[in-house]
């Protein structure tokens, strides 16, 4: 094994009793003096041999002490760039879980929430719907009364405000006289009309809604 000497000669690189480095070749490489093959090489050794890196480690100690020796000894790349890289990861992360924390851990809590289910019932025909309340921003599920109107597989269903214009559209196959649909969002504060229609688009009962802010 040889290593580059301060002079620039190519010196060879001894291990005494052929079993650890000298203090010389612990130097050398504490001084990072050590390249290519050779560096390869003993790095293969320090790897295994502990007493080499408890040495090693009291090199690095005594060289960082040598405050006006750094512009010789100055201290290995390695070590400067990891530490603010580690630093600069780790602000990161913890940015990432304030924002984390402050805005998507409420929109989970929204989201699995369990929906309020609101039973909407009216007269025959589109007269005289009844009231039902539901509380804004919420989930919320409508289970709408089909009592007396025309059986089908499925219908079409239409969610409007107080002005005529629509805050849903959707279609569904109704169970036991009964159509279900769930609004995981919810609806705004405001009055609404829930209607049913055919596929073909005939109006068949009309629900009224009110949300609560």
């Amino acid at each position: 094994m040889r290593y580059l000497s301060s002079e620039g000669t190519v010196q060879p690189v001894q291990f005494a009793d052929n079993r650890h480095a000298t203090d010389d070749v612990l130097e050398q490489y504490s001084m990072d003096r050590l390249a290519g093959p050779e560096l390869a090489e003993f790095e293969e050794h320090l790897l295994l041999c502990e007493p080499c890196q408890d040495r090693l480690a009291r090199e690095d100690r005594i060289r960082w002490r040598v405050r006006d020796g750094a512009a010789v000894l100055r201290p290995r790349p390695a070590v400067l760039w990891r530490l603010p890289k580690l630093a600069w990861a780790v602000g990161l992360v913890a940015a990432a879980l304030v924002v984390f924390a402050g805005i998507q851990w409420p929109s989970l809590r929204r989201s699995t929430a369990p929906p309020a289910v609101i039973l909407l019932r009216t007269t025959r025909g589109t007269e005289n719907p009844t009231q039902a309340a539901a509380t804004a921003g919420t989930p919320l599920t409508l289970a709408l009364d089909l009592a007396d109107l025309q059986q089908l597989s499925a219908y079409t269903l239409e969610i409007v405000d107080a002005g005529g214009h629509p805050a849903f559209h959707s279609y569904g196959s109704p169970q036991n006289n009964t159509l279900q649909i769930t609004l995981t969002r919810g609806l705004a504060a405001g009055a609404y009309f829930v209607r049913v229609y055919t596929p073909a688009g005939e109006l068949l009962r009309e629900y009224a809604l009110t949300v609560r802010g």
